[in-house]
Order: C-alpha cells, then structure tokens, then sequence
C-alpha cells in the first residue's frame, strides 16, 4: 500500500512537471487567435484585445506558472478554440470515453483470458497466430469494420455519437485488441507454469482437467490479468485516438487532437491532465490487486 501511494504521488509530480513543459512549448504550437482568425484576420487593436481576453500577452513567465497556480484552485482555464470552460469540454468529451471504456474493458478481459487458455493447449508454433494481427495496423482494421458493419449491413452508425449503440462497433474492436494482447502474455505465463512442481504434482493426482486449467493455472496468472486489466483500463481512458478518430467520437483522444490543431493550450493541458490522473489512478488499482493477489516481496511485476 505504501509502495503504491508512493509511487502514485511520484506519478502526480511527474504529470505536474508534464504539463510545466507543455506551457514551455506553448509558442511551438503557434498563435491561437490568429489561426482562428485565418489568412483575413483582424486589424492590430482587434488582435491585441483578443489576445489580452486570454491572457496571451502577458509575461512568459506568467504564462509558465500562472495555469498551475490555477490548477490549485481548480480552474482550468478558457478554451481559446470553443471559448468556454476548458473543464467543462473535457467533462463531456471524458464522459463519452467512459462509456467506451466502460464497454470495451470487460469484454476485452474476459476475452483475453479465454484466448490465453485456447493459446496455450495449442502448439507453440500456432500459438503465435495472433501476433500477425498485432501487426495490422489499427486504422485499417477500423476502417474495414466500418465498411462491412456500418455501410455494408447498416447494423451500426458510420460516424458519429447518438448514444450507446454508436459505441458498440468501438468497443468491440477495443476489446478486442486487447483480448489478443492479454492472451498472447496470458499463454507466455500458462506455458512456463507447466514446468511448475505443483503443477506435476496436480496433474500426478489425476484433477478434472476444468480444475487444472482454472485453480492451478488460471489463479496463479491471475496477477498478470489483474495488472495488465488495469493498466489497459487506463489507456483506454486517455482516449483511444484511433477509433474516435474513425469513428469521429466526441471522446477525449480526438478532443486533444483537435486542441493540438487549433493550438489551444488550455483545452489540451485539461485533456492531458484528465488522461494522466485516469492512467495514474489505473496504475493505482493494478498495485493493490497485484498485492492483494500475490503478497510476496517477490511477486514479478509487469513492465
């Protein structure tokens, strides 16, 4: 619990620091009121008030720190691109992502532990099938998907978000990549407890194969499930960019994309500081059911 929490604040600080250096490359992004403005723009008083109004012309300084400053107080700034609350926009675009995630998840886990077990009955060499759609990269399969599910059979919306049923085709690919990744190490970990002596010893003793596989195979590996699951589960809450992008979800990876494009520094530092608080939380979660699962000092912990 102390390793945990320890390594939860060192996250935070680091998160902290991230987002110090974001405001650092703030003028690599480019000047936010002119590229809204476009090619046509605004005389030079019309420029300066809209620049004063957020806070762009102030000292580097203050540009630097002030944000975090305000961060302590809870404020996340204005969004310079949808001029409103940049709290308020990541709200709702991470509420579309945990739908999402809240979908994809589960299904990808338990998934991911019925290939591990299919996976690891099979030979080595055919085992390693999956690694081939590991390589196929994530927009094809996404594209394709939609193409046959959506245009072809009309059995889900192209494009768009018109409530859950627009996030069943996301989901289901969602999860499954993470099934074929969770069984690909679930497999790897069943194969080198086969050389295990209580292994030899169960099998010796004749147990009904559904005991072997589930108590003396499945529950050791059960850290690599309970690590891995949460770990996955935070990734998915910084937004999974890809299939909101092909999916043209209003979630919170292409909310910061569209922040990176517009140069709109606080819509993306509230984007990167809601993903990094979920992926640090999920960490979190992982270290605790790692040690409620596995109390040794020696458990393996997952890279």
């Amino acid at each position: 619990m102390a390793t945990a929490a320890w390594r939860f604040g060192m996250g935070v600080l680091a998160l902290l620091v991230a987002l110090l250096l974001l405001g650092l490359a703030a003028d690599l992004l480019g000047d936010p009121v002119s590229r809204q403005l476009g090619p046509e723009g605004m005389d030079a008083a019309g420029l300066a008030a809209a620049r004063g109004a957020f806070g762009l012309d102030a000292p580097a300084l203050t540009r630097l720190f002030a944000p975090l400053l305000d961060l302590a107080r809870g404020d996340l700034g204005t969004s310079t691109w949808l001029r409103r609350p940049a709290g308020e926009a990541v709200g709702q675009a991470l509420g579309i992502t945990l739908r999402l995630a809240a979908l994809a998840w589960p299904l990808g886990l338990a998934g991911g532990a019925l290939l591990g077990l299919v996976l690891a009955a099979l030979p080595p060499g055919l085992a390693r099938v999956p690694l081939l759609l590991l390589s196929v990269p994530g927009f094809v399969v996404a594209v394709l998907a939609v193409e046959v599910f959506a245009v072809q059979l009309g059995w889900v919306p192209a494009a768009g978000y018109s409530g859950l049923v627009s996030l069943l085709l996301p989901a289901l690919l969602l999860a499954a990549a993470l099934a074929v990744k969770l069984g690909l190490l679930l497999q790897d970990r069943l194969r080198g407890m086969r050389r295990e002596p209580f292994i030899a010893f169960a099998e010796a003793r004749g147990l009904p194969v559904m005991r072997l596989l589930l108590v003396y195979r499945l529950l050791p590996a059960s850290t690599l499930l309970a690590r891995y699951g949460a770990l996955q589960a935070g990734y998915l809450l910084g937004g999974a960019l890809v299939v909101e992008t092909v999916f043209a979800l209003p979630g919170l990876g292409r909310l910061a994309v569209l922040a990176l494009q517009h140069a709109d520094l606080p819509l993306l530092r509230a984007a990167m500081l809601a993903a990094g608080i979920g992926f640090l939380l999920a960490r979190f979660a992982a270290e605790l059911a790692q040690a409620a699962l596995d109390p040794r000092p020696s458990a393996a912990v997952l890279a």
